[in-house]
């Protein structure tokens, strides 16, 4: 007998196979007692009506059938009428047994390496996975989720551990940097083809102008300053001007000859400061301390916290706003992934190989301790859970062998009383 649909999908759930068993094994019970009884109506009317012998053998036969297959069928479990018989309880005396076998069977029947690499190669991941996140609630769904784990997620951050690790990594890039190779590349390359003149040009220019602007306080500044004998003599100002047109003509000559004396000399300390900047261990200790004095900054600390404050409040915000700008970027990441992998056969099928080879590897490791976990686990089971696990599985399908050996046993006593009847 087939099931239905409606059957098939009653018996998923243990407590509607537990109905299912009780009622069939209540209907196998009930047409062994109906059989009992038209045997024995039967027996006692026949004298009258000897028709009724085909009733009584048929019941008869049916009822041996019915007591044979109900024996059968419950020496699988336990021991019949609580006799204990020779080859009755067979699964509960030989559960270790099946629990090994059926761990084999498993082992070598459902996780082969060769079986599983079949199965996977007819599975195109990839594209099952795009298609379902493509769906357009699916990139909502997953920013919500986003959304609603970040705060829990930013609560159970330590914040100190926060500005520890951006300090430490902040110190250790300083600390990494070599100051004087860099200042060093930077002036070889000005220096070359003599190119930091023009920077030079530019800034005795301002500088010329600047002093231009300022001559009436310095004028006033060397008047300040000149000896009150001067002042008397009414020289101080011939002093201030003649100082200021020396000054003046100085820095013109300076910013208009490239060739001058002064810048010369300026080029060779320049030149002899970078030699000494990346040879010398006195200028390489100078700047070590100068990264530690920076590092070590309260100001520096200060501002590389307010970082994470910053951070940390800004994801917060937004993920509250009604109109976030993180829930727009995963939905628009979401929704780029999942075209990209639809129009992608190339990534579509490396993705495939790639799970297909890590979910073959992962239970070709893992089949014997699969099949390990199966026999340990009914190992550990005791007799009565075993019987009652199988037959809760097996026993609304056994209760049918009952019921056809009854069907079966009524149809062979009929046959053969009318075979006595018209033979003899």
């Amino acid at each position: 007998m087939n099931d239905t649909p409606a059957e098939r999908a009653e018996t998923r759930h243990p407590d509607a196979k537990l109905r299912a068993y009780k009622r069939m094994k209540l209907f196998a019970t009930a047409l062994l007692a109906a059989m009992a009884g038209v045997y024995a109506i039967s027996r006692i009317l026949e004298p009258r009506f000897p028709a009724l012998g085909f009733a009584r053998a048929t019941a008869e036969a049916a009822m041996v059938g019915a007591i044979a297959d109900w024996f059968a069928v419950t020496a699988l479990f336990r021991h019949p009428l609580r006799l204990p018989l020779p080859h009755t309880a067979i699964i509960a005396r030989n559960k270790d047994r099946i629990g090994e076998n059926l761990a084999t069977f498993v082992e070598t029947n459902f996780l082969a390496p060769e079986l599983i690499a079949g199965k996977l190669e007819r599975i195109d991941f990839t594209t099952q996975f795009a298609h379902w996140l493509a769906a357009p609630e699916r990139g909502r769904q997953i920013a919500q989720w986003t959304l609603d784990f970040l705060p829990s997620l930013l609560a159970a951050i330590d914040d100190e551990d926060v500005r520890r690790f951006i300090h430490d990594n902040v110190a250790q890039r300083v600390r990494d940097v070599d100051t004087p190779l860099i200042v060093g590349t930077i002036a070889d390359t000005l220096l070359e083809d003599d190119r930091h003149q023009a920077v030079v040009t530019e800034l005795l220019e301002q500088l010329t102008h600047l002093f231009e602007e300022h001559k009436p306080l310095v004028r006033q500044r060397v008047r300040e300053s000149t000896a009150w004998i001067w002042k008397k003599l009414s020289i101080d100002e011939r002093v201030s001007d003649n100082l200021i047109a020396v000054v003046d003509d100085t820095l013109k000559e300076l910013a208009e000859n490239p060739e001058h004396a002064w810048r010369r000399g300026f080029d060779e300390a320049i030149r002899q400061f970078l030699v000494e900047l990346r040879t010398s261990p006195e200028y390489l200790a100078k700047w070590e301390a100068l990264k530690d004095r920076f590092i070590e900054h309260p100001a520096l600390r200060e501002y590389l916290a307010s970082i994470w404050r910053d951070i940390k409040a800004s994801i917060e915000r937004d993920a509250a706003a009604p109109h976030s700008y993180i829930r727009a970027r995963i939905e628009e990441a979401i929704a780029g992934i999942a075209k990209g992998l639809l129009v992608d056969d190339a990534m579509r099928e490396r993705l495939n190989a790639w799970l297909r080879e890590t979910m073959l590897a992962a239970i070709a490791a893992q089949r014997h301790a699969i099949a390990r976990l199966i026999s340990e686990t009914v190992h550990h089971w005791d007799a009565d859970t075993v019987t009652q696990k199988i037959e809760l599985e097996v026993g609304r399908d056994l209760q049918f062998v009952r019921i056809n050996g009854t069907v079966i046993g009524g149809i062979v006593g009929l046959v053969l009383h009318t075979l006595d009847v018209l033979v003899f």
